[in-house]
């Protein structure tokens, strides 16, 4: 259970950091350019498939495995901890940049 509580509270915080709060992260020198991008959209510019956006897919995605595998892989578990990470996962795909679903998070 413990497993799955890190993961879960990681994949929420990470979907919150990265993905919700827009604007630049450290409030300095961009003149409001950033103000409309999320975290993820500022890394590298927006350029896709680099190490720093690399690392921050695949991390994600072994804490899941481990956390599936020092849990037994049960089913309750899979079923519990599949929708926050999905939450984080998807945002992070190419397709997705710059999207905004229902209109949340748009101005």
């Amino acid at each position: 259970v413990s497993t799955q509580s890190t993961g879960n509270v990681h994949n929420i915080g990470n979907f919150l950091v990265l993905h919700y709060l827009r604007g630049s992260p450290f409030g300095g020198g961009d003149q409001g350019e950033a103000r409309l991008l999320t975290h993820w959209e500022q890394i590298n510019h927006g350029k896709q498939w680099t190490n720093t956006r690399k690392f921050l897919i695949i991390f994600p995605v072994v804490l899941f495995i481990l956390c599936q595998h020092y849990c037994n892989y049960d089913f309750e578990v899979l079923l519990l901890s599949t929708p926050s990470f999905l939450l984080q996962f998807i945002p992070k795909q190419p397709f997705m940049h710059a999207k905004r679903l229902f209109g949340i998070n748009q101005y």
